[in-house]
């Protein structure tokens, strides 16, 4: 298990909210979630990415993931 604040995410650089996951995809998930519910209107633009941005920013978080300490 792997975990990040939001803000260490991209997410409001005061945003705390510890999130967590196995992999990059569970800790995107759990982002999203948090996202979705603190910050909607970050949650309307993320959705508005289009498929080669999503791929980009997923290219770009998976080496800070793997970079995690396990907890």
């Amino acid at each position: 298990m792997k975990q990040m604040t939001c803000a260490q995410m991209g997410g409001p650089a005061d945003c705390t909210v510890m999130l967590s996951g196995n992999t990059a995809e569970e800790l995107v998930k759990d982002g999203m979630g948090h996202v979705t519910q603190a910050h909607p209107e970050m949650a309307a633009n993320i959705k508005k990415m289009t498929p080669e941005q999503t791929t980009k920013w997923m290219e770009d978080f998976k080496p800070k993931f793997d970079a995690l300490p396990e907890m």
